[in-house]
């Protein structure tokens, strides 16, 4: 998931955003980049159906002028390696000029998947499903596999939940965030350790 914007004058992504991976090398003379798959890229590049590059350095604008609408034109390499054709580069030249942009889908199939934005997750109430209260959503941090809620206890402890189906369901217009039972200690000011806070980055 992700809470970015496109410019006024491009087609907005009609749910949210879902990252591709990083454009990578170029790879001969007309435009072909190697993708550095981002988890779960590969789906993510073949179920969309809109396509936006955006840059990936801390510095980059942020906002309605980060992202920049583009048409995936080819697709090829394998599943370890897979390369891709824009219709923003056409050369070499061009394409090295895309390296480091991050490559984001919306869209198409992508639309049936469950989709939150960081504002919509800070602040949920975080609880078991039997009911027990486990505190609050604090941070959404970034993970190579999956998002992490970042939850404060109303101790004052902090514990990490994956952001994964099986795991914690959102019910945003409740305001709740759900964990299975047995994950978590009934005191969650004392977490498993597997569960306890580290550091990282919030998610953008």
């Amino acid at each position: 998931m992700r809470g970015d914007e496109v410019a006024p004058h491009s087609r907005p992504p009609s749910k949210g955003l879902w990252a591709c991976g990083v454009l990578g090398k170029a790879h001969g003379l007309h435009g072909e980049l190697y993708l550095n798959l981002s988890p779960e890229g590969l789906e993510h590049l073949r179920m969309g159906a809109d396509f936006y590059v955006a840059r990936s350095d801390q510095d980059a604008p942020q906002g309605a002028e980060r992202l920049s609408p583009c048409a995936v034109t080819r697709a090829g390499g394998t599943d370890q390696r897979p390369l891709v054709r824009l219709d923003l580069a056409t050369t070499r030249e061009a394409a090295i000029a895309l390296q480091g942009m991050e490559l984001l889908a919306a869209g198409g199939e992508l639309d049936a998947l469950p989709f939150y934005r960081v504002g919509d997750l800070i602040g949920l109430r975080v609880e078991t499903v039997a009911g027990d209260l486990l505190g609050e959503v604090s941070d959404v941090l970034e993970a190579p596999v999956h998002e992490i809620l970042q939850v404060r206890t109303p101790g004052g402890a902090s514990l990490l939940l994956p952001l994964v189906e099986e795991v914690v369901s959102v019910d945003a217009e409740a305001g709740v965030a759900r964990v299975v039972d047995g994950l978590v200690e009934a005191s969650a000011d004392d977490p498993p350790p597997d569960l306890k806070a580290s550091s990282g980055e919030s998610a953008s």
